[in-house]
């Protein structure tokens, strides 16, 4: 038993040698970017919907273990330091990235009003733990995990609250939303009626939860693992924003931006709104999901994505009227002058 538990440990390490080796030393070429507006200086800031930080205090728990029919769960709750109900909103991060890696977004949303449960996914903690659980349970094991994490803890917000009675009485479970970033945004989606094909058979993935009335999807994938195809957002039931950008390309898997918009194109029509902003790439720079990168930060356009996002949470969880007459309106690219534009199908 001894050596067979041996050589399979030795299998499993060459695969993720071989895996590794192969990402660093195989380089597909580079994508060419486009050339990309920036901001005006002179851009009259004052009529973007929710562009400031909101005026409510931003109270973290940075660690909770949630026991679940999966196992424990690990984790962090944002919510805001004032008395009130608030709706729910679920943030799933990217592949190999964890929980706390998009703090920039998650916050201005919590200070305009929402309370934010954001779990790390068995995928979390780096290049090398993704891997290994890309291994261990497939592609499809992970990427259907993924929205059981998020169910789990809607099932489990009895026991969250049992855990902390400040956090339990500024949710408001009738209002509740999912988002996410890149694999996390698809995560998301499947929450809302996305699905995915299983390779080799002529099922799919489905794990859709009427609870979630709208989506937030920043940059999420097209065809995906042979998994995620044109047809996965054909029955998406809720309300979505996509965002993405002309920077937003990876040269293995995406190599033209506008394959982060097919599931704005493919989506029901009437409940998709999509933010595009200039020179924009999959990360802001280095201020979400990968914040040890090395490049300059793209906060104006981080800036007019936590913007979007509040505004169409705001029309969606809220019935802010304001919010989406903002939407629908060509004010973002009047104000910044094609920099960032909303469009609506």
């Amino acid at each position: 038993m001894k050596t067979f538990k041996r050589l399979a440990l030795t299998v499993f390490v060459l695969l993720v040698g071989g895996w590794v080796l192969y990402l660093s030393v195989f380089k597909p070429a580079p994508v060419a970017l486009p050339e990309a507006k920036s901001m005006p200086a002179d851009a009259d800031m004052s009529t973007i919907y929710g562009l400031a930080p909101g005026l409510l205090e931003v109270e973290v728990i940075p660690e909770m273990v949630l026991q679940t029919r999966d196992g424990p769960l690990t984790l962090t709750a944002f919510y805001p330091d004032t008395e009130g109900a608030f709706p729910l909103v679920l943030f799933s991060h990217g592949n190999f990235s964890n929980r706390r890696a998009y703090d920039r977004i998650i916050r201005h949303w919590v200070s305009h009003g929402y309370v934010v449960l954001a779990p790390d996914h068995l995928d979390a903690g780096g290049m090398l733990n993704g891997i290994l659980a890309m291994t261990r349970y497939g592609n499809d094991g992970v990427m259907q995990q993924r929205p059981r994490d998020l169910i789990n803890i809607l099932d489990g917000l009895d026991d969250l609250a049992a855990q902390s009675s400040e956090l339990d009485r500024r949710i408001d479970r009738s209002r509740v939303a999912s988002a996410g970033h890149s694999f996390g945004a698809f995560t998301a989606q499947m929450l809302g009626g996305a699905d995915a094909a299983v390779p080799g058979t002529d099922s799919r993935l489905r794990e859709r939860d009427t609870r979630i009335q709208a989506v937030v999807a920043f940059s999420p994938p097209g065809p995906m693992f042979d998994m995620v195809d044109e047809q996965s957002w054909q029955n998406m039931k809720a309300p979505q924003l996509v965002t993405t950008g002309t920077w937003d390309v990876e040269a293995r898997f995406f190599r033209d931006w506008r394959l982060h918009a097919m599931s704005y194109e493919r989506g029901v029509e009437g409940l998709n709104s999509l933010l595009v902003t200039e020179g924009t790439d999959h990360y802001f720079g280095n201020l979400i999901c990968r914040l040890e990168r090395e490049v300059e930060p793209q906060a104006d356009a981080l800036m007019m994505a936590n913007a979007v996002s509040l505004a169409f949470l705001d029309a969606q969880m809220k019935g802010d009227q304001q919010a989406s007459n903002f939407l629908a309106s060509d004010t973002l690219a009047t104000v910044t002058d094609g920099f960032a534009q909303v469009s609506q199908r």
